[in-house]
């Protein structure tokens, strides 16, 4: 509880630090090699890559998650309001209207967003560690889902060659199994051979009959999750 109420202090009190750039001191090593940055520098840094006049959010969620939790060193740390960066692909608290800290990912072993858990693993397209969300767990193999986002280029009117419009910022997503043991990934399409294929023969029957009765479809994110969620509820 102490803990708890100390990390609170802690993090309200970041906002006396310098903006251009702060240097923490919580426990010596801990949770202070967490880099964080003001609006304005974070602006900056992202600003050769991100025009604001893009259409769109870069970040997951529309609202940030209160009491989010990111796992440090094997030590749990509390945010009063983190989000997941789509576009720069990091998670970012947001201290104060004009101050969001940018969480270093070295050394953070997961972050959970209320129900969500995100982990790093190495991304086999691009051979660098990105956050995946774990959306199921079946015996050794897990569903992963990762998010990335993509700019859309307005359309050039045919005449003027100007742009119609501002570009666009596409939320999008891939979904990936892993395989515990050695920790490997490979894309999958979300569809019905897939799931099915991630359990026993003899339990595949049960994963068709929840989805035909709840009216669950096998490409839907949401309904693969609750179909997965109900068979590890059997403890079959």
């Amino acid at each position: 509880m102490k803990k708890g109420i100390y990390l609170l202090m802690f993090v309200c009190s970041l906002n006396t630090f310098s903006q251009d750039g702060f240097s923490m001191a919580f426990g010596q090593n801990d949770y202070v090699r967490l880099v964080g940055m003001s609006t304005e520098d974070y602006n900056k840094a992202i600003g050769n890559n991100f025009n604001s006049a893009v259409e769109g959010s870069p970040y997951l969620y529309p609202a940030w998650f209160n009491n989010a939790k990111v796992y440090f060193e094997q030590k749990e740390y509390i945010f009063p309001s983190l989000n997941y960066n789509v576009y720069a692909e990091r998670f970012e608290a947001k201290l104060s209207k004009d101050s969001v800290f940018i969480i270093n990912p070295k050394g953070v072993d997961k972050v959970v967003l209320g129900n969500k858990v995100f982990k790093r693993y190495l991304d086999p397209e691009f051979q660098r560690n990105s956050y995946f969300e774990e959306l199921a767990r079946l015996n050794n193999v897990v569903l992963l889902r990762k998010y990335f986002a993509e700019i859309q280029e307005a359309g050039l009117n045919p005449l003027t060659k100007v742009p119609m419009g501002a570009p666009k910022l596409l939320q999008k997503e891939k979904f990936y199994t892993l395989m515990v043991e050695d920790e490997a990934l490979k894309a999958v399409k979300l569809k019905k051979s897939v799931i099915l294929n991630l359990v026993d023969d003899d339990d595949v029957k049960i994963l068709k009959t929840y989805a035909r009765e709840h009216g669950l479809s096998f490409r839907n994110s949401d309904d693969v999750i609750q179909i997965l969620t109900y068979f590890n509820s059997l403890g079959a």
